[in-house]
């Protein structure tokens, strides 16, 4: 079931417009929008969206692009970004400043450790590491024979 009967009522909503606005003051700070488009980590499809203020972002987009661009994700949504009026805005809910800070540094370093012990490369060096061709692998012909669909499970 979904949570709006009408989905037009949050589609003007503040959170898109103020995200618009702070995009276009943050890219008023890059000689042309090309770089500033660069900057930002995302699809110019995506960026225009939000710049118009009809994007939908996640979470993980606003974070994504507020660490591409070196802004606290909450300058833009139009908040002020320093640890002294997050820790207050936390704290007015009754949740505690430090703990959650302890938790997210924890979770980073287990993230951290597990990527360096196991090996395992971020998804994009993964996707495409150093000095890789992008040249596609074929496969071996398929065997003449009994075809796949054709194999009975038990």
């Amino acid at each position: 079931m979904p949570i709006f009967k009408n989905k037009t009522e949050d589609s003007d909503g503040w959170l898109s417009i103020l995200l618009a606005l702070r995009l276009r003051q943050i890219e008023n700070e890059y000689p042309d929008y090309a770089s500033f488009a660069d900057a930002t980590g995302l699809s110019r499809g995506t960026l225009y969206q939000l710049r118009a203020g009809k994007g939908n972002p996640t979470l993980v987009t606003l974070e994504r692009l507020a660490r591409h661009l070196k802004v606290p994700v909450w300058t833009l949504i139009g908040r002020p970004g320093d640890d002294d009026s997050v820790k207050r805005d936390i704290e007015t809910f009754g949740f505690n400043f430090n703990e959650i800070a302890r938790h997210i540094e924890a979770t980073r370093a287990v993230k951290r450790s597990m990527t360096e012990f196991s090996g395992v490369l971020p998804l994009k060096e993964a996707a495409n590491p150093a000095g890789a061709t992008s040249e596609k692998k074929r496969l071996p012909p398929a065997k003449k024979g009994r075809r796949a669909s054709s194999i009975r499970v038990k």
